[in-house]
């Protein structure tokens, strides 16, 4: 009884270890990826601040500002994709499901 509560702290352990260096590994990146559709529709720097209207399916609009980009609007009935908040680390990801528009940040070269 005693191994297996040790067992299952081990785990635990090592899972909110993995969580930990997961969220805080990324660097920072320098471009947000726009996918519409599955297709790749801009390649937006993450130096420019803006605000950047996009056709999915539905509208969306997104706003990058100190290195960082937001869904800030969809016109979509649940607005989800505006919950994400702010990303702007490597592998950092958003979708706004309705509209087809997935979001991610990348390093570019």
């Amino acid at each position: 009884m005693k191994k297996n509560i040790i067992f299952i702290a081990c785990i635990m352990l090592a899972v909110i270890g993995f969580s930990l260096w997961s969220s805080l590994g990324g660097k920072p990146g320098t471009a947000a990826v726009v996918d519409i559709a599955g297709q790749q529709a801009a390649v937006l720097s993450l130096s420019e601040d803006g605000i950047y209207d996009l056709e999915g399916k539905i509208p969306v609009h997104l706003e990058i500002a100190d290195g960082k980009i937001r869904f800030i609007n969809s016109e979509c009935p649940d607005h989800v994709c505006e919950k994400f908040g702010w990303l702007s680390r490597t592998h950092d990801q958003a979708t706004c499901a309705p509209a087809g528009v997935v979001v991610h940040v990348e390093r570019m070269r």
